[in-house]
């Protein structure tokens, strides 16, 4: 025979190796190689390697003692101090693997974790419960539940792994499992928050040590356990004297995680109905009919409007309102001499808009609107389009004010927002139906396992003694999946209420959304038009403006003209100035009578008539004699001063020209002078330098 507990420890030497290292287990081997290398994967996502936050924590009841006794193990050296000391087994151990939160890591470093898994003997599809902890972003697998077991009932068997040291007979049954429920959430919002336990079990048939592991995302499991294992009878240690009161309180341990799936579903369920129908009845009450009234166009009078001619007068008056050209009657883009008309399509746009109230985002004023058939401005006028009798002043009062509200403001509550709360309703409703089935379906695996270990011929005659406790069990786990069965009714009660409700919800958005559209369409039909009418004006204004730049052109023309020939009289003014200022030399300002024509002829010029003679001893001369020295005089007195007077204008006319220049050249005088300076700076001080080196070297 090999001595077990050796194996034992060899087992615990290779921990890292869980679960491929046990020495027992009805697994393949490829498959327990496979469960070892996908917590190598995700091991990092399992478990927190900070040694400050490790603990795990064992509740046990030994033979002899009162009590089950508390110890936390915070570091894998105190933990292999707690599981081999040389002893045997408790009776009882409960031992604890707890998270921060749901999606955090397990608070225990991975070799904790193994080393117990491994000296406890934990068999290997107990993996697939432990992977559904640890950190993650994303929502937990709600619906992954499972129910796995090893059962060794044949003792001929069983001798090979029977270890005396620890009590453990090799004679055992193995179960794990895991449960979803639902917590409230404090200081949130939310129905509650939905949290697993995983539980692995072990019973020895022939010393009735039994072993629970549990995983949980708080200590809600270990505080219900600790309660009941201090306060209820069945679970005290004076009930565990026997195998018989063993074998009662594992299966009350069951019960305690059965109720803890069970609870809070009602409660929760109630929270997300009662949110379910404050939405559905806001869209139950919705008062659509009303918006749809307000909104409603009479198509009859529409087609009335668009059968109406039109007159002159209401189409010169239009001209009037949208012609920008009135400040000038007399133009050729005036209204008065414009063929522009209205066809039947702009009519139907002004029917078909003005209802909407859009009169203010146009620009047509409300003399030109009331003068279109079935185009109303005011609010008192839109009972021929809505489809409304006529009404009195008192009833046009009230229905003012009906108006004036925006239609859409009675459907402000149904918004997208409030359809995702919906689904988001929809989604938990779904998931808490799910999770309700598959933890009832794990109920049921637990009550059938059980039923069919007392029913098997290998099974234990003592241990059958205790059918009636069985009939208990399966009594009272009965009775809570009908709980949970009847939650799913509800659930599914609540499913059909939300999907009608859903319904309504997207028909009425999806009315809303229509209905602007229709308020867009309008919207674009009038930007349309007054594009229309803003590029007819455009045109005219182009060729107005085509018109003046013609105009400015032949104007341009003229005043080059104009320019040169002012110029070509000012040159013919210099060169004549001069010479004229110089011959003549007194000029009356009146010439009264012909008595004086003798006293200008001989005192009005300078020269008189001296430049040509007659010679009056020969007054039958053809031609006067030329006096040429006379002429030099003029010439040497009136050509320098014709010089002179250009010269003084040439320089009076590119004044500024002559500015720039000097500006030019006191610059550059300026620069020499600096760059001399800076030159005669340079030699200064070199000489300095040279005369100190002088000094020195002296």
């Amino acid at each position: 025979m090999v001595d077990c507990y050796d194996q034992l420890e060899s087992c615990c030497d290779f921990a890292e190796a869980w679960p491929s290292n046990l020495f027992r287990s009805k697994c393949f081997r490829h498959t327990s190689q496979s469960y070892r290398k996908r917590i190598a994967e995700v091991q990092e996502r399992l478990f927190d390697p900070n040694p400050e936050y490790a603990l795990v924590e064992f509740l046990e009841a030994f033979h002899g003692e009162h009590g089950f006794h508390s110890t936390k193990c915070s570091s894998l050296v105190d933990l292999k101090r707690h599981l081999r000391i040389n002893r045997k087994d408790p009776i009882c151990r409960h031992v604890f693997f707890e998270a921060e939160h749901s999606r955090a890591p397990l608070d225990c470093s991975k070799e904790m974790f193994v080393f117990s898994m491994s000296f406890l003997q934990v068999m290997a599809p107990f993996v697939d419960l432990l992977l559904g902890f640890g950190q993650s972003q994303n929502r937990k697998e709600f619906h992954y539940t499972s129910f796995r077991h090893e059962n060794y009932l044949v003792a001929s068997k069983v001798q090979n792994f029977e270890i005396p040291r620890l009590g453990r007979s090799g004679l055992e049954i193995k179960l794990c499992y895991n449960l979803w429920s639902v917590e409230s959430s404090v200081g949130n919002n939310s129905a509650g928050s939905f949290r697993q336990t995983a539980l692995y079990h072990s019973f020895d048939l022939r010393s009735g040590r039994s072993l629970w592991v549990n995983i949980s995302v708080n200590a809600e499991m270990k505080n219900r356990i600790t309660d009941a294992a201090s306060s209820y009878e069945e679970l005290t240690t004076e009930a565990l004297v026997d195998i018989q009161g063993s074998f009662s309180a594992s299966l009350t341990t069951h019960l305690v995680a059965f109720e803890w799936c069970s609870e809070n579903w009602r409660q929760y369920i109630t929270k997300l109905e009662t949110t379910l129908r404050a939405i559905i009845n806001k869209v139950q009450r919705a008062p659509v009919g009303k918006m749809e009234s307000t909104l409603a166009l009479d198509t009859k009078n529409l087609l009335k409007a668009l059968k109406a001619p039109i007159s002159s007068s209401q189409i010169v008056e239009s001209n009037l309102v949208t012609s920008p050209d009135l400040v000038n009657p007399g133009s050729p883009a005036s209204p008065f001499n414009s063929t522009r008309t209205f066809t039947r399509r702009s009519t139907l746009k002004s029917a078909v808009i003005n209802p909407l109230n859009t009169r203010a985002s146009t620009n047509l004023t409300a003399t030109s609107m009331q003068s279109f058939p079935g185009s109303p401005v005011r609010r008192e006028t839109f009972s021929p389009i809505l489809g409304c009798p006529p009404e009195s002043s008192t009833e046009k009062k009230g229905r003012r004010i009906h108006h004036d509200q925006d239609p859409f403001d009675m459907l402000k509550d149904i918004s997208l927002e409030k359809l995702q709360e919906l689904n988001g309703i929809g989604a938990d409703l779904h998931t808490a139906g799910l999770v309700m089935k598959l933890d009832s379906d794990v109920l049921r695996d637990v009550m059938r396992h059980y039923q069919s270990l007392v029913e098997a011929e290998e099974f234990p005659a003592n241990l059958k003694a205790c059918r009636p406790v069985l009939a208990e069990f399966s009594r009272r786990a009965m009775s809570i999946v009908r709980a949970l069965e009847m939650e799913q009714t509800r659930i599914a009660t609540l499913m059909l209420l939300f999907h009608d409700g859903r319904g309504l919800f997207e028909h009425v958005l999806q009315f809303r959304n229509l209905e602007q559209s229709k308020l867009f369409n309008a919207t674009a039909n009038i930007s349309q038009q007054r594009m229309e009418e803003f590029t007819e004006q455009m045109h005219k204004s182009t060729l107005n403006m085509e018109s003046v730049t013609e105009s400015m052109h032949v104007i341009a023309q003229k005043t080059e003209k104009d320019t040169s020939s002012m110029h070509v009289i000012t040159i013919v003014t210099l060169l004549f100035l001069p010479g004229t200022f110089v011959a003549v030399r007194l000029g009356l300002p009146t010439l009264i009578a012909h008595a004086f024509t003798t006293l200008l002829t001989y005192s009005q010029t300078f020269f008189g008539s001296g430049l040509f003679q007659w010679d009056e001893a020969n007054p039958e001369m053809s031609f006067p004699i030329w006096k040429g020295e006379f002429f030099k005089l003029f010439a040497k007195i009136c050509f320098p001063l014709m010089g002179a007077t250009i010269t003084i204008w040439c320089f009076v006319s590119y004044l500024p020209f002559w500015r720039e220049c000097l500006r030019a050249c006191w610059n550059r005088l300026r620069a020499c002078w600096n760059r001399k300076k800076l030159a005669d700076e340079e030699q200064g001080t070199t000489a300095m330098g040279v005369a100190e080196r002088e000094l020195k070297l002296k």
